[in-house]
């Protein structure tokens, strides 16, 4: 059993030398820790646990745990590639949307302090009795973060500015310029020039998004000609009273000429995310 285990890490990183040195947890060897989370096997209570089937779906529209650790594995990669630090070097760190831990799952065994917020409190429950090395927090949607000013040196958020109206949007990114410390990066995933691309010439992402063929010539409109951000909203999903949601769409052109406003704009991963979402990194001043 423990060589066919061995045999089957080593396939999913393609070193066994590379998982024979991992420790487990991402404060070891970060390739060998992502490996381990795709294997087919690995040692008992090694990794974090899976979420349940209908809030995985809920939140990532994913129903197998195979697929939601490889999503988390994707999006650590780029988000390693994009930090100016290793992910384990921060101390203290904003889960901005943390749903039930695609990308908190892959924190497990981190040192400092990590912080997951989201404005579902079935997510917060799930997480907070699950994800040890998380501190789940629910948010309540357009009130400040329940955070002191200047509490963290790094935010993730993965799939929310890429759902918000632009109010919202101004509103989030002053509440998260409020909480970080000078000095501090973030890394916001959008629907930006690569997905705006994509969403308009490919018919398998324009179905994904579900969105009317007039509202996506609309936001057309808006992203070569007007200001470069355009809100789709898509009722019956998680639009509420306190809540509207739909699909975003941000140009690089606005994130500088907006964004910069809030933060310090570093850089911009177009397509980081599975060659669709970029990755507006910024920086706090």
């Amino acid at each position: 059993m423990q060589r066919r285990q061995g045999e089957q890490m080593a396939d999913a990183a393609g070193s066994d030398d590379v998982l024979a040195r991992a420790p487990i947890g991402i404060a070891g060897d970060f390739d060998g820790w992502l490996a381990l989370n795709l294997a087919a096997e690995a040692p008992e209570g090694a990794l974090a646990p899976f979420p349940p089937v209908e809030l995985m779906h809920n939140t990532t529209g994913l129903t197998e745990p195979r697929d939601f650790a490889s999503h988390g594995v994707d999006f650590m990669r780029a988000l390693q590639a994009l930090s100016p630090a290793p992910l384990r070097d921060y101390a203290a760190v904003l889960d901005f949307g943390v749903g039930v831990g695609r990308v908190a799952r892959l924190f497990h065994g981190f040192r400092g302090r990590y912080v997951g917020m989201d404005v579902d409190t079935r997510h917060i429950a799930w997480v907070g009795e699950n994800l040890d090395h998380v501190e789940a927090v629910a948010n309540t949607p357009r009130a400040p973060l329940p955070a002191p000013a200047a509490s963290f040196d790094a935010v993730i958020s993965i799939s929310v500015f890429s759902h918000l109206n632009e109010e919202d949007q101004l509103f989030y990114l002053a509440e998260l310029k409020r909480v970080t410390r000078p000095g501090a990066h973030l890394f916001l995933s959008i629907h930006g020039d690569r997905a705006f691309e994509r969403a308009c010439g490919e018919p398998r992402i324009f179905d994904m998004l579900a969105i009317p063929q007039d509202r996506l010539d609309a936001a057309a409109r808006e992203m070569t000609e007007g200001r470069g951000y355009a809100f789709i909203r898509q009722d019956g999903h998680l639009t509420s009273d306190a809540y509207e949601y739909g699909i975003t769409f941000i140009s690089s052109a606005y994130v500088r000429a907006v964004w910069s406003g809030f933060f310090e704009v570093v850089g911009i991963g177009a397509g980081a995310l599975h060659d669709f979402q970029d990755v507006v990194v910024l920086k706090a001043r």
